[in-house]
């Protein structure tokens, strides 16, 4: 079971699998209408839902290294792995979810790729990859609000990649609190018959950059692991993208 967890994960993010985003963001105060009547009821200053995101100088390298997990970040019995190599190049049955397929890998067009971590307890009982991504101008608050509308446009659709065919699915779940944005879901794939693969995902944003964070383990307590992962790694990519 414990090698078919990580042989599971390297069959289903290098061969089949396409990351989806759900929007949550963690700074949402619930007053995100954008219709005239309810801007119209706001002070100038608090009509931010329709203004264009400002610019952001982009991270620096010394900033994204900062901002990722270290194994002595994470409890005892977790232990650094290596991350399998290049990309794969992925079709989709649907146009308009294509854009998501980088997030496969964390290899996301327009953006300049800083630090990683890959970590795994024991014998792979328990897996996480974290990429911190960093962009020009306003191309980090564009990049979350283009993978939160592919998202609406595709709940479930079917990858291919290698000839391997693999019907997706995508459920939202809570992201944590502390970014400027934050996007989580559960990503459900068939790997093999009657086997499902469901690892966690979030994407939050900071400023100008971009940080993917991916958990596998076992579903009788990925959701309580993951919780306190996600948000161990959104505070330290918070404060490494602030420093």
């Amino acid at each position: 079971m414990r090698t078919r967890i990580r042989h599971g994960l390297a069959a289903a993010l290098t061969v089949s699998a396409l990351f989806l985003v759900a929007a949550c963001s963690g700074g949402s105060d619930g007053t995100g209408d954008t219709t005239k009547e309810k801007a119209a009821d706001k002070p100038a200053a608090e009509q931010t839902t329709s203004a264009a995101p400002a610019a952001a100088t982009p991270l620096t390298a010394a900033q994204m290294k900062a901002a990722v997990l270290e194994l002595k970040d994470l409890p005892s019995g977790w232990k650094t792995t290596k991350r399998d190599a290049a990309p794969t190049v992925y079709k989709v049955d649907k146009p308009e979810c294509q854009t998501l397929a980088p997030m496969l890998s964390g290899d996301i067009a327009g953006a300049t790729e800083g630090a990683s971590g890959d970590f795994a307890v024991g014998d792979n009982a328990s897996e996480i990859t974290q990429t911190v991504v960093t962009f020009e101008g306003t191309g980090a608050a564009d990049y979350i609000k283009k993978l939160g509308d592919a998202l609406d446009a595709c709940p479930a659709f079917t990858a291919e990649a290698d000839g391997n065919k693999t019907k997706m699915a995508v459920k939202k779940i809570t992201a944590p609190q502390g970014a400027e944005e934050a996007l989580a879901f559960q990503l459900s794939l068939e790997v093999a018959p009657g086997i499902k693969v469901e690892p966690n995902l979030i994407v939050v944003r900071q400023g100008s950059g971009v940080m993917r964070f991916l958990h596998l383990a076992d579903a009788a307590t990925a959701k309580k692991d993951f919780d306190g992962l996600a948000k161990l790694a959104t505070d330290k990519f918070v404060k490494g993208a602030q420093s």
